[in-house]
């Protein structure tokens, strides 16, 4: 239970009051946030002179209540009453709710009327069944054996002939079972079928809220009543990305925005004004505390090395190149969307009413098209990956923050090459977006030779040499700038020497800023072979361990 109580009581309970007027409220105006939706609906009045009590219907009990807030027109707001428990449920006056219950009712009737012929057949065959059973009886009369030849074929044949009459009667009892059977299974598909129908309208919850609102008013008068409050039942919307890159002379790359909104409020939105806002207020709106750091010394214990990995989120892979989503240039908006900066975000508003069902429909309304020219380069990551990847470089000037979403699909002059997440752009910043794998540029990285002091990984010798071999192959018809990535490790002890050397030399060392990760830039004409060696040595102090 949030509330139970009032809220801002100027009046005691026991002040007179000229009398309750139920308002009907209805969803006008949506603002949806990721995480939320700030929603608007109103409701209009007429009251007499005096002090009455706004009852307002069909509040959901997703309103967070704590965020309520009232504008009131044509009246003196003195009070506000809300409470979620012991609220009446809401109405059903949706004509579509009605007719799909009025059908439900009606295949009910026919069901029960196909039931009750299926008890008269089997009442029917029962009595068949009695009269069979009494005339194999009858003829099984020892008393008739006394009697004469004519009565004894009367008697044959009432019996045949009440007995085929019988048996007829029980067979079209059986044949009737069979057909009710099946029409038992038809009525109850139908049903089956009526219910959906009725689930697929019927979205709302009936679990409401209790809002009263104590005016009062001078004179006779008409007004109208907001409604502001939040969402708490998991009401969103989030962005969704169409990245396009036509290659040729000029590639090019467009971004076509689009938002998926969905609402679980609890009542349908029908034709309501729609905002969406990258602000998340619900969310940390301070900085985070700092707090005093303590430290200890303590004996040295055992280390527990972590397992290997998968690819994907492993040790392995989080050493390896991240990727940098992308950015953009607005060129063109929609002619259905207007944008407005309100300092601490951006809100687009859509310029036509919107309707969107309680916890069923996920609405996906076209953004926007921006687009930049960039510039395409293969990567290279051989110790993860077998082949290169296409990669676009670009800088977000679109003077807004481009918000992460989960779903990005990539095109390559119009064909789909694969969906991933996209991570977001903060304006000006630069980024890349992956394109999917060159086939054509194959990679291999082969260890030639490791030697040890000792046995395993972790051993009691004081020194590790490894040498990487690392061959790119380009299968294409087409030469590439191409960025290959590897790395070498590194320490911030002074026992422990790393040395390294590289035939070709990399362009970078220290690539962003992330120590032991090199670099190499190269042009791969269309059917060249280039190879690359690497070779690391470790020492440290006998009686030591490397990890």
């Amino acid at each position: 239970m949030r509330y139970s109580f009032s809220l801002f009581a100027l009046l005691s309970t026991s002040a007179a009051w000229a009398g309750t007027i139920p308002v009907s409220s209805k969803v006008t105006e949506v603002t949806m946030y990721p995480e939320t939706a700030a929603i608007i609906r109103t409701a209009s009045f007429a009251i007499p002179a005096g002090k009455h009590r706004l009852v307002l219907q069909g509040v959901p009990d997703t309103a967070l209540l704590e965020f309520l807030h009232i504008d009131l027109t044509g009246a003196r707001q003195i009070s506000t009453v809300f409470r979620d428990e012991y609220a009446p449920p809401r109405e059903f006056t949706d004509p579509r709710v009605q007719e799909a219950e009025a059908r439900i009712d009606e295949i009910e009737q026919r069901i029960q009327s196909v039931k009750d012929n299926a008890k008269r057949a089997s009442l029917k065959a029962a009595a068949a069944d009695v009269s069979i059973g009494f005339l194999r009886k009858l003829g099984e009369n020892e008393g008739l054996a006394d009697s004469g030849p004519d009565v004894l074929r009367d008697i044959s044949r009432m019996i045949s002939q009440e007995a085929e009459a019988a048996s007829q009667i029980a067979l079209d009892a059986e044949i009737n079972a069979r057909e009710i059977e099946r029409q038992l299974r038809d009525l109850a598909d139908e049903l089956d079928h009526a219910e959906q129908a009725l689930e697929a309208i019927d979205l709302e919850s009936e679990d409401r809220v209790f809002i009263a609102v104590d005016i009062e008013a001078p004179e006779s008068t008409d007004g109208t009543i907001q409604l502001n409050y939040l969402d708490a039942g998991g009401s969103f919307w989030t962005p969704v990305y169409d990245l396009r890159l036509e290659t040729g002379d000029t590639p090019q790359l467009a971004i076509e925005r689009g938002a998926i909104v969905r609402q679980r409020t609890g009542e349908n939105w029908t034709d309501v004004t729609l905002h969406l806002s990258t602000v998340q207020p619900i969310g940390q709106v301070g900085p985070s505390p700092l707090y005093s750091q303590y430290r200890r010394i303590e004996e040295p214990g055992p280390v527990l090395m972590s397992p290997p990995m998968a690819r994907n989120g492993s040790a392995v892979a989080s050493m390896s190149e991240p990727l940098i989503e992308a950015a953009m240039v607005m060129e063109e908006a929609s002619s259905m969307w207007s944008a407005e900066s309100d300092g601490p975000g951006v809100t687009y508003s859509f310029g036509q009413p919107v309707s969107v069902s309680s916890g069923a429909d996920t609405l996906r309304l076209e953004l926007d098209v921006l687009t930049e020219q960039g510039e395409i380069t293969a990567r290279a990551v051989p110790l993860q990956d077998t082949s290169a990847y296409r990669v676009v470089r670009f800088t977000n000037t679109s003077g807004e923050e481009l918000l992460p979403a989960e779903y990005a699909a990539r095109y390559i002059d119009g064909k789909l090459v694969g969906v991933e997440s996209f991570e977001g752009l903060v304006a000006g910043q630069e980024g890349e977006i992956g394109f999917g794998p060159i086939e054509g540029l194959r990679l291999s990285r082969d260890v030639l030779g490791q030697s040890e002091g000792g046995h395993g990984i972790i051993s009691r010798s004081n020194e590790q040499v490894q040498k990487v071999e690392i061959e790119i192959e380009n299968l294409t018809d087409q030469a590439w700038p191409l960025q290959l990535r590897d790395r070498v490790p590194y320490t911030e002890q002074e026992d422990l020497e790393i040395t390294w050397s590289a035939t070709p030399h990399p362009s970078e060392e220290n690539l962003d800023k992330r120590r032991g990760i090199l670099a190499w830039d190269l042009a791969m004409e269309p059917g060249e072979t280039r190879k690359i060696r690497l070779e690391t040595t470790l020492s440290w102090p006998e009686g030591r361990e490397l990890r």
